[in-house]
């Protein structure tokens, strides 16, 4: 019962925040998996601050993250998804959850 909560309460702080939900909106809407400069650049935020709220996103279960090696530019790309997630919420829930 205590891991449910904690993890309720992972969910509802990464999602507590605009960008964040931006950036869920963002992968919804695409439906596939984005590297960070392409989520950065369709946001019109820098790069630090998408990792940063992507890190927060990945912790809370709500994103994961592949790195793909790009040969051709001979680096690695970090590409990021949804993962799919029901989020229902009343006070019932809740309570159901927390007692």
């Amino acid at each position: 019962m205590a891991q449910d909560i904690e993890r309720l309460a992972k969910k509802l702080d990464a999602l507590g925040h605009p960008l964040r939900l931006r950036i869920v909106s963002l992968l919804a809407r695409e439906n596939r998996a984005m590297y960070l400069n392409e989520i950065a650049n369709a946001l019109e935020i820098n790069r630090a601050l998408a990792k940063v709220h992507l890190k927060k996103l990945k912790a809370a279960g709500i994103v994961k993250s592949k790195v793909v090696l790009d040969e051709e530019r001979g680096k690695a790309l970090r590409f990021y998804e949804l993962v799919p997630f029901d989020l229902h919420l009343s006070p019932d829930i809740l309570k159901e959850v927390v007692e």
